[in-house]
């Protein structure tokens, strides 16, 4: 749970600049996948991004961990980020 909440607040702070409070759709799209995902989609849907090898090896761990949460686990994160994404906080 500990590596979800730091992967998201990590993703929000650098998707979250001072001159724009607008996200990046594909962020949400990732991060929908992530959770809700087989591992082989999430991994498509982060190509876009073109990971390096040391990248797609932490996306794999990530997505590996995040599938031994909870489905209600899974769910309230998921309801927390669509809190966040819908009420931003950004200066």
């Amino acid at each position: 749970m500990k590596l979800t909440l730091v992967f998201s607040l990590v993703a929000l702070t650098l998707c979250c600049t001072r001159a724009s409070a607008n996200l990046c759709p594909s962020f949400v799209q990732v991060t929908d996948i992530l959770f809700k995902g087989t591992a082989q989609q999430y991994l498509k849907s982060i190509r876009c991004f073109q990971p390096d090898e040391a990248m797609e090896a932490a996306a794999k761990l990530l997505k590996k961990k995040v599938d031994t949460l909870s489905d209600a686990t899974k769910r309230d994160m998921g309801r927390l980020m669509e809190k966040i994404v819908n009420r931003s906080c950004c200066p």
